[in-house]
């Protein structure tokens, strides 16, 4: 077990080890089980490319209790860098898991007891789960990885030329029956609250609960004519009903509590409108836009509008949150008391990233540390590509630990930081 120390002298220890490389995945998941003494992994051969149709990936467990001893329980064929093969575990038992996984060029997810190795099938891949852990809410991953998505390669191309299709969008799949049924259309989100262009493409992405599973929140990501992505922040009712669309542009989030959802985001209603409507194909403007892409930081928000927003559901009330304390897009996840935001950045020009713990009461920034974001021999396009590592921070159940993954040892590996001095200081 390899221990480092940041200078606040808290103690991160890597989780995994070579020779393979391991990660979880996205922020919005959590890796440890509701004892918090085993740990979900992906395990792999390689980073150095994106995954084909026919590459496989490992589904471990590491049992912390055991000198983090881990056991691979499975293997899957749909899977990303970034959110893994949205592996979690249930919470209706404490050995059982769900994962994606495929049938040909159909996607599937699977229910696994970890312990048994009982399967079940289910004919649908998901992306969340309900809070009781009765039905999960599914996407069409093909769609996602044509369209600018986090998908799965080698999937079914039917259907996929539409910009925005009737039958596809969010399912419902119920997690005992295997019975699935579309409840927010893609066709429906397209045109609520908008005159969708006939090449925009949407797809619904990051569908997430709140905490007591009576609402819903998800993007309607699209492509603008200037060759950018607008990202509507969308809720709903779980079975799809009393749809609400949220003001700005949002990137990363989580929700507050039931009513409040804090992301990363623009809330610039007067720059959206002129993009939307293709303004920035000027050849004088353009390299304006392409200027705001690059900047960073404080600056950014400044100029662009761009920080982390608090909003209220069913309403078009927003509030910035921490400006000039948190200045950097990133991946926020609430602590399960509510009171600390863990969240990172993505790579600076010295491609590093910082791991950050934020105070919601005193409004007081820790800097975590800082990891390098670029193994050995690989270069800078690395950093922008689909098998980059992100930090991805997660909370353990008991808010006493985070886990990241990261690639500054020179191998994509699992970490775990203790930070319950801070927390409870």
């Amino acid at each position: 077990m390899r221990i480092m120390k940041n200078k606040n002298d808290m103690p991160i220890k890597a989780v995994t080890s070579g020779p393979k490389h391991h990660f979880f995945g996205f922020h919005d998941l959590c890796p440890w089980d509701s004892a918090g003494k085993r740990v979900l992994a992906m395990e792999t051969d390689f980073i150095d490319r994106p995954p084909q149709a026919g590459d496989m990936a490992g589904i471990c467990v590491i049992d912390t209790a055991d000198g983090n001893k881990l056991k691979e329980v499975s293997k899957t064929g749909a899977w990303n860098f970034h959110q893994g093969s949205r592996l979690r575990w249930l919470p209706t038992g404490e050995d059982e898991i769900i994962y994606n996984d495929r049938d040909g060029a159909r996607f599937i997810s699977v229910i696994l007891n970890v312990r048994t190795g009982e399967k079940k099938v289910l004919p649908m891949p998901i992306y969340t789960v309900s809070p009781e852990g009765d039905f999960g809410l599914g996407l069409n991953f093909s769609r996602l990885r044509k369209y600018g998505g986090y998908g799965y390669a080698g999937g079914s191309e039917k259907g996929l030329n539409e910009p925005f299709p009737k039958g596809d969008g969010i399912f419902r799949v119920d997690l005992k029956t295997g019975e699935a049924k579309i409840v927010v259309s893609t066709y429906d989100v397209a045109w609520f609250n908008n005159s969708p262009h006939e090449d925009e493409y949407h797809i619904l992405t990051h569908i997430a609960f709140n905490p007591d599973g009576t609402r819903i929140c998800f993007v309607d990501k699209y492509r603008l004519p200037d060759g950018g992505f607008l990202q509507r922040f969308i809720t709903a009712n779980p079975d799809g009903t009393d749809l609400y669309c949220l003001p700005g542009h949002i990137s990363h989030f989580d929700w507050r509590n039931n009513e409040e959802i804090l992301g990363y985001g623009k809330f610039s209603p007067g720059i959206l409108a002129l993009r939307k409507a293709g303004i920035f194909q000027n050849p004088i403007l353009k390299p304006f836009l392409n200027l705001a892409r690059k900047m960073r930081g404080g600056f950014k928000q400044k100029i662009a509008g761009q920080s982390y927003l608090l909003f209220r559901d069913k309403t078009q009330n927003v509030k910035r949150i921490a400006a000039g304390t948190l200045t950097e897009d990133g991946h926020p996840q609430f602590s399960p008391d509510r009171r600390w935001v863990i969240t990172d950045t993505y790579p600076d020009e010295h491609h590093e990233r910082t791991l950050i713990l934020y105070d919601w009461e005193n409004g007081k920034r820790f800097d975590l540390g800082k990891f390098k974001s670029l193994p050995e021999g690989f270069g800078s396009a690395w950093d922008v590509s689909e098998m980059r590592s992100d930090l991805h921070p997660r909370w353990s159940r008991d808010g006493r630990k985070i886990c990241f993954d990261s690639v500054h040892e020179g191998a994509r590996q699992m970490y775990e930081a203790d930070i319950s001095d801070i927390v409870n200081g």
